[in-house]
């Protein structure tokens, strides 16, 4: 099952999809929990344009439910995945050889396929964590989350939780310094 939106503001259609088998570098996740984005909530009020027809949703927390061939078995930081880890992942994956990869934004990549802001494409419906299923492609930044972490901490952690640690992180050292938070959203409060 799955939460399509079709360009229509205001409008959500459930329906059933196919599952697909992954193919060579895919990973197939069973969906745990999405939280909604204000970008989700743009697009869906019909505020922002996003490709269509679609499956909304990226702050998406999973459980690996099977490889392709070739698939990497291992997150960022060298942690083994197996079927039944439980994950998170980045927003974009990336190609890693285009101009924006090259220059550490794969965020930005030519080649880039966006969770949560795909147009279907034949056996690539599963994009979005507004799903039971989520389909996981080649250059995908995947990280494997303990069970302890709760799912309203970890959900966020794909989009929410990653803007706020970039901003931080640009600003450099606040240790001992004064600082504005303006704002009581998601990323105001993280």
């Amino acid at each position: 099952m799955a939460a399509v939106y079709r360009g229509v503001a205001g409008r959500i259609e459930v329906t059933s999809l196919s599952l697909p088998a992954p193919a060579q570098g895919q990973i197939l996740v069973r969906v745990e929990s999405c939280t909604l984005c204000g970008s989700d909530l743009h697009s869906f009020e019909g505020r922002r344009s996003v490709p269509v027809p679609t499956i909304l949703g990226h702050e998406i927390v999973g459980r690996i439910a099977a490889f392709g061939s070739h698939s990497d078995h291992f997150d960022l930081v060298g942690q083994p995945l197996e079927v039944g880890s439980r994950i998170v992942w980045g927003l974009v994956a990336s190609c890693g050889q285009c101009f924006f990869c090259h220059r550490d934004l794969p965020q930005k990549c030519l080649h880039g396929v966006k969770y949560g802001h795909q147009a279907f494409e034949p056996g690539m419906e599963l994009l979005g964590g507004l799903a039971e299923h989520c389909l996981l492609v080649e250059g995908t930044a995947i990280v494997r989350v303990p069970d302890c972490l709760s799912l309203e901490v970890v959900s966020p952690s794909g989009c929410a939780t990653a803007t706020i640690a970039a901003a931080i992180e640009t600003a450099g050292r606040v240790s001992g310094r004064a600082v504005c938070v303006a704002g009581a959203g998601l990323l105001g409060l993280t």
